[in-house]
Protein backbone atom coordinates (compact mmCIF):
# COMPACT_ATOMS: atom_id res chain seq x y z
CA UNK A 1 0.00 0.00 0.00
CA UNK A 2 1.38 3.80 -1.17
CA UNK A 3 2.14 5.85 2.04
CA UNK A 4 0.01 8.07 2.77
CA UNK A 5 0.74 12.10 3.44
CA UNK A 6 0.27 11.34 7.08
CA UNK A 7 2.21 8.08 7.14
CA UNK A 8 4.96 9.93 5.71
CA UNK A 9 4.99 13.07 8.12
CA UNK A 10 4.11 11.25 10.96
CA UNK A 11 7.56 9.03 10.60
CA UNK A 12 9.84 12.35 9.96
CA UNK A 13 7.98 14.37 13.30
CA UNK A 14 8.93 10.89 15.24
CA UNK A 15 12.56 11.08 14.12
CA UNK A 16 12.98 14.57 15.02
CA UNK A 17 11.37 13.90 18.45
CA UNK A 18 13.35 11.21 19.44
CA UNK A 19 16.41 12.80 18.24
CA UNK A 20 15.40 15.94 20.54
CA UNK A 21 14.85 13.53 23.46
CA UNK A 22 18.11 12.40 23.00
CA UNK A 23 17.13 9.12 21.69
CA UNK A 24 19.62 8.23 19.45
CA UNK A 25 18.43 4.23 19.63
CA UNK A 26 14.99 4.68 18.29
CA UNK A 27 15.84 7.54 16.12
CA UNK A 28 17.89 5.21 13.90
CA UNK A 29 15.54 2.46 14.17
CA UNK A 30 12.75 4.69 12.06
CA UNK A 31 15.87 4.15 9.42
CA UNK A 32 16.11 1.25 6.94
CA UNK A 33 19.42 -1.42 7.42
CA UNK A 34 20.71 0.51 4.50
CA UNK A 35 20.40 3.83 4.71
CA UNK A 36 22.23 6.94 3.90
CA UNK A 37 22.28 10.14 6.09
CA UNK A 38 24.29 13.15 4.08
CA UNK A 39 25.12 16.46 5.80
CA UNK A 40 25.53 18.07 2.05
CA UNK A 41 27.18 21.32 3.52
CA UNK A 42 29.94 19.15 5.10
CA UNK A 43 30.02 16.83 2.57
CA UNK A 44 29.94 13.64 4.97
CA UNK A 45 27.85 10.54 4.11
CA UNK A 46 26.90 7.92 6.77
CA UNK A 47 25.57 4.89 5.47
CA UNK A 48 23.92 1.84 7.25
CA UNK A 49 21.68 1.99 10.21
CA UNK A 50 24.77 1.48 12.94
CA UNK A 51 26.80 4.15 11.35
CA UNK A 52 23.78 6.33 11.81
CA UNK A 53 23.23 5.01 15.18
CA UNK A 54 26.63 6.41 15.91
CA UNK A 55 26.24 8.84 14.29
CA UNK A 56 23.39 9.48 16.49
CA UNK A 57 24.88 9.03 19.86
CA UNK A 58 27.61 11.49 19.20
CA UNK A 59 25.74 13.95 18.70
CA UNK A 60 23.41 13.51 21.46
CA UNK A 61 26.33 13.36 23.58
CA UNK A 62 27.45 16.71 22.34
CA UNK A 63 23.96 18.78 23.30
CA UNK A 64 22.88 18.96 26.03
CA UNK A 65 19.14 20.64 25.27
CA UNK A 66 17.88 20.70 21.32
CA UNK A 67 14.55 21.28 20.35
CA UNK A 68 13.97 21.28 15.95
CA UNK A 69 10.84 23.75 15.19
CA UNK A 70 9.48 22.55 12.26
CA UNK A 71 8.75 25.23 10.16
CA UNK A 72 7.76 23.56 6.97
CA UNK A 73 6.63 20.04 6.04
CA UNK A 74 5.54 18.59 2.22
CA UNK A 75 5.32 15.02 1.79
CA UNK A 76 4.96 13.38 -1.57
CA UNK A 77 2.92 10.03 -1.46
CA UNK A 78 3.72 9.32 -4.83
CA UNK A 79 7.55 8.97 -4.46
CA UNK A 80 7.72 8.97 -0.87
CA UNK A 81 9.37 11.70 -0.10
CA UNK A 82 9.35 14.66 2.20
CA UNK A 83 11.11 18.18 3.10
CA UNK A 84 11.26 19.99 5.75
CA UNK A 85 12.17 23.42 6.96
CA UNK A 86 13.04 23.51 10.76
CA UNK A 87 14.90 25.78 13.31
CA UNK A 88 17.19 23.67 15.42
CA UNK A 89 18.29 25.38 18.67
CA UNK A 90 20.60 23.79 20.90
CA UNK A 91 22.83 24.25 23.62
CA UNK A 92 25.91 22.37 23.47
CA UNK A 93 27.73 20.31 26.28
CA UNK A 94 30.87 23.27 26.12
CA UNK A 95 28.61 26.01 26.76
CA UNK A 96 27.85 27.47 23.23
CA UNK A 97 24.26 27.79 22.01
CA UNK A 98 24.26 26.12 18.52
CA UNK A 99 21.03 28.01 16.70
CA UNK A 100 20.35 27.41 12.93
CA UNK A 101 17.90 26.46 9.92
CA UNK A 102 18.14 23.65 8.66
CA UNK A 103 16.05 22.06 5.24
CA UNK A 104 15.91 18.08 5.18
CA UNK A 105 14.91 15.60 2.11
CA UNK A 106 13.80 12.37 3.15
CA UNK A 107 13.30 9.46 0.97
CA UNK A 108 11.26 6.86 2.77
CA UNK A 109 10.85 3.11 1.47
CA UNK A 110 8.87 -0.37 2.56
CA UNK A 111 10.27 -2.71 4.66
CA UNK A 112 9.02 -5.43 5.97
CA UNK A 113 5.57 -4.29 5.20
CA UNK A 114 6.57 -0.64 6.95
CA UNK A 115 8.10 2.66 6.24
CA UNK A 116 11.35 3.43 6.95
CA UNK A 117 14.03 6.58 6.22
CA UNK A 118 16.26 5.18 2.92
CA UNK A 119 17.97 8.34 3.59
CA UNK A 120 18.44 11.66 4.56
CA UNK A 121 20.05 14.98 3.21
CA UNK A 122 20.39 17.56 5.57
CA UNK A 123 21.38 21.32 4.46
CA UNK A 124 22.61 23.54 7.39
CA UNK A 125 22.84 27.17 7.42
CA UNK A 126 24.04 29.72 10.53
CA UNK A 127 27.61 27.66 11.54
CA UNK A 128 29.09 24.51 10.97
CA UNK A 129 27.13 21.03 11.52
CA UNK A 130 27.06 19.55 15.15
CA UNK A 131 26.50 16.85 13.42
CA UNK A 132 30.09 15.93 12.38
Amino acid sequence: MPPTHTTLTTLVKTYFNHIDAHNPTAASALFSPTATFTIQTEQTTFTGREAIHAMLARFTARVTTMEHRVRSIVADETTGRVATQQYFVGGMSDGTRCDMVNCNFFDVVEVDGEGRIGGVVVWMAGGSSPLV
